[in-house]
């Protein structure tokens, strides 16, 4: 009962932020407030979801008031982009907004760190005209081993194959322009995201490589997180690898008191956490929407695809297309057919790629094996290119379709796991 109430309550605070950037998302709230009173929810409930909604809508201000920085005139990195021919692009933080920094080619920037001087904004934007400091953050340390890794995967392996290895590792962004644009056109290019799959492989490893050494578990649980806390940072604060995290976390503390939480709960309180430090994160940041509809779709929608495809690969990235097309089609104004397909064919293979970047790595410097490691990541670059020239169709959505779409997903999934989770199971009178 307190379980399902402080789902609810959550739900209900982030509806509210959500609505405070977003105010055709009231029918989604008015939705499951009808759903409550048919469930015969008491009134005393009922207010309290009501209250947590407006204090949801007003959070943002407050955070606005209390966290926002000052606007003085320096730049903050948020992450490396793909590159153009004559500069280098960050995502950057700049007098409370965001920008796309173009930098020379020779900068070399991490995330956190800070650039003092005169710049000029073109748009969404920003050149350099006079760089007068660079402060580095506390992190840079481990960018610089980042950096390290990075220049003997390059050094070592092709480029087609060093790309997709630093990719699929660690979220390395695609600087080859005619690999990332082939990877965006058959839609494969989240391959090259880090996501709770790559996060998950890598906590067992670091489990089980600790679990060897006979210490105890409390040991164990607390250098799991350390590890996934300092995976954080070296990936450079990527929104997909702090949800993975937090959720990896709440499962590890969760086992080590002795109580699985439901995954809706560890859902919802990682959108919350997320929430708190970064409100306009569930309108702005397209990399997480995508990333949660995707879990979302893993977790319950590929049970039914499984029993079709008689894969479990397959049908977990089935599940996780149909979740994100939706939003993908109105942000893109494209719907790609061919992603299905190309994601159904492909994907499957990404964990034995993941096991050859982990050899990969292992075996840098011994010729000739590296190089015949090159073979198969050479093939998957081809394979990716022929996919690329298949046809796309290019057509808007209204955003009111793209609510009736996911309104339908919804009610699919309820329909589909009411009876066989007790995720769903949401009474507390």
């Amino acid at each position: 009962m307190i379980a399902n109430f402080l789902f609810f309550l959550i739900l209900f605070f982030i509806l509210g932020v959500i609505f405070y950037y977003v105010k055709e998302i009231i029918f989604l709230a008015i939705l499951i407030l009808v759903l409550l009173l048919i469930s015969k929810v008491k009134i005393k409930f009922l207010l309290f979801f009501v209250f947590s909604f407006l204090i949801g809508f007003y959070y943002p201000i407050f955070y606005s008031l209390i966290f926002t920085q000052p606007t003085n005139n320096f730049i903050t990195i948020e992450r490396e982009l793909s590159p153009s021919e004559k500069f280098k692009r960050y995502l950057v933080s700049y007098k409370n907004e965001k920008f796309i920094l173009y930098a020379p080619l020779y900068f070399n920037l991490h995330p956190k760190s800070k650039l003092l001087g005169e710049f000029e904004i073109v748009e969404n934007k920003i050149f350099i005209k006079e760089l007068k400091a660079i402060k580095s953050s506390i992190y840079e340390p481990i960018f610089i081993l980042k950096d390290k890794i990075n220049q003997l995967i390059r050094k070592n392996y092709s480029q087609n194959s060093s790309e997709i290895i630093s990719g699929i590792l660690y979220g390395e962004e695609i600087k080859n322009l005619e690999l990332r644009n082939n990877l965006k056109n058959t839609g494969l290019l989240h391959i090259t995201a880090m996501s709770g799959y790559n996060l998950t492989i890598l906590s067992n490893i670091t489990y089980f490589a600790l679990s060897s050494l006979a210490l105890s578990s409390l040991i164990i649980n607390f250098a799991s997180i350390i590890f996934i806390l300092l995976f954080i940072v070296f990936t450079g604060f990527q929104s997909s690898v702090i949800r993975a995290g937090i959720m990896t976390i709440a499962l590890i503390l969760s086992k080590f008191i002795g109580r699985i939480p439901l995954t809706r709960n560890i859902l919802i309180f990682t959108i919350f956490l997320i929430t708190l430090f970064s409100p306009s994160a569930l309108i702005n940041d397209l990399g997480f929407q995508l990333s949660f509809l995707a879990t979302i779709g893993i977790l319950y929608l590929s049970g039914p695809f499984e029993k079709f495809f008689k894969s479990k690969i397959v049908a977990e990235t089935f599940a996780a297309q149909v979740m994100v097309l939706p939003l993908i089609w109105y942000k893109f104004g494209e719907f790609n057919l061919f992603s299905f397909l190309n994601n159904i064919l492909l994907v499957p293979f990404i964990p034995f790629l993941m096991i050859l970047g982990f050899i990969a790595l292992i075996v840098v410097f011994f010729y000739p094996l590296n190089q015949i490691l090159n073979i198969p990541f050479e093939i998957f670059a081809n394979l990716i290119s022929v996919f690329a020239n298949f046809p796309k169709i290019y057509t808007p959505i209204p955003f009111i379709l793209v609510l009736i779409m996911y309104f339908y997903l919804g009610y699919l999934i309820y329909k589909i796991n009411k009876d066989e989770t007790v995720d769903f199971n949401f009474a507390f009178n």
